[in-house]
């Protein structure tokens, strides 16, 4: 058996998470995988992969990303003869432009199975909205199968493209838990000395998506009005650093909130935190909410994504709402949320990568 998957970059945000469990899970199953990334963004764990004799993996590291694209089409043209049984994609561009090389015949292929990673329709305006409209039009027919997150997703894009309700199906976000249980035993040497003393912690990239200037100020509220002894962790790297850091400094907050940057283990810093949020604007669905969940039980989250008032015993609250989200912190952090350890993991097993595979190949047309 052989895939393909094609990522825009080498980081590991929450579609390239989903597309690496697919990665592991088929690496078990002896298939030879050629991974592609177009572009060298910063090390991470993907790199593990180098050394198997299952993988070739591909990396694209001109800082132009358009000569890496075009790169990356000549080779297609030239070396992928033979074909893929699978192909897996998690980014619009990225799926658009191999539709387009599977309808122009430069690549074959079996079954091309493609996830939508957010809501474009929401999220896009103007030139950009408009390049998405043309991958869809013309990329998107070549697909097999089209995976949205929630129904929330699927609605939106069916309403712009009827032509894809065939091939579209709601499968909810998998979880690896083997794998996450054993990463959450790792020892964190800040953590095993309490540097970061009672904290609570957030995780993504630092992108006005993720809101987190809306959790710095929730938290201020949250200090001025209330005595507790505790700070804020934000797990994550991007363009917003330098913005959020003149937040906390206009605060005064300096000594009270920490951006760690790209932490690759995130779920000892989940595990003992006092309170997990996600402050999103909007999402796809946020896969970092499921990771949180499977190690804590005091979860916050706004209500950014389709799906997200389903999730049994969360604290939901309302976006871009600094009291709202205030006032969900303050009472998972005065609340006692042990009872809903089993309640998650019951939620978590369904939406385990096995079943996953199972629910894709069963929708294969």
């Amino acid at each position: 058996m052989r895939i393909l998957v094609v990522l825009p970059d080498n980081s590991l945000g929450g579609a390239e998470q989903y597309l690496k469990m697919i990665v592991e899970y088929y690496s078990k199953t002896n298939a030879q995988i050629k991974l592609v990334f177009l572009n060298d963004k910063f090390q991470n764990s993907w790199v593990q992969l180098k050394g198997y004799d299952n993988f070739e993996y591909k990396l694209y590291n001109s800082s132009n990303r358009t000569i890496n694209v075009l790169k990356f089409v000549k080779d297609v043209i030239f070396s992928n003869k033979n074909g893929f049984d699978y192909i897996f994609t998690s980014h619009v561009k990225i799926t658009g432009i191999l539709g387009i090389l599977i309808k122009l015949g430069f690549l074959k292929k079996r079954y091309f199975i493609a996830r939508e990673s957010t809501s474009v329709f929401k999220r896009f305006s103007g030139s950009k909205l408009k390049t998405y409209k043309f991958l869809y039009k013309y990329g998107y027919s070549k697909v097999n199968l089209l995976i949205c997150q929630t129904d929330y997703m699927k609605d939106q894009l069916i309403g712009a493209y009827p032509k894809l309700n065939n091939v579209t199906k709601v499968i909810p976000n998998p979880i690896d838990l083997r794998k996450i249980y054993l990463l959450e035993q790792e020892k964190i040497e800040e953590l095993e000395k309490g540097l970061l003393g009672n904290y609570i912690v957030s995780a993504g990239r630092l992108i006005p998506e993720k809101g987190f200037d809306i959790l710095i100020e929730s938290f201020a509220l949250l200090i001025k009005s209330t005595n507790e002894d505790l700070n804020l962790v934000i797990l994550g790297e991007g363009v917003e650093r330098e913005k959020l850091e003149l937040k906390i400094k206009r605060h005064g907050l300096e000594e009270r909130i920490f951006l760690k940057g790209l932490v690759l283990n995130v779920f000892p810093y989940f595990k003992n935190a006092r309170t997990c949020v996600v402050s999103s604007r909007i999402e796809g669905f946020p896969n970092v909410l499921l990771q949180m969940m499977s190690q804590n039980t005091n979860v916050v989250s706004t209500n950014c994504a389709g799906g997200i008032v389903e999730i049994p015993q969360i604290k939901v609250c309302k976006i871009e709402d600094v009291h709202n989200l205030r006032e969900a912190i303050y009472e998972t952090l005065n609340t006692d949320c042990s009872m809903n350890r089993s309640i998650f993991d019951k939620y978590l097993k369904k939406r385990s990568i096995e079943n996953f595979v199972l629910k894709m190949n069963a929708n294969l047309v």
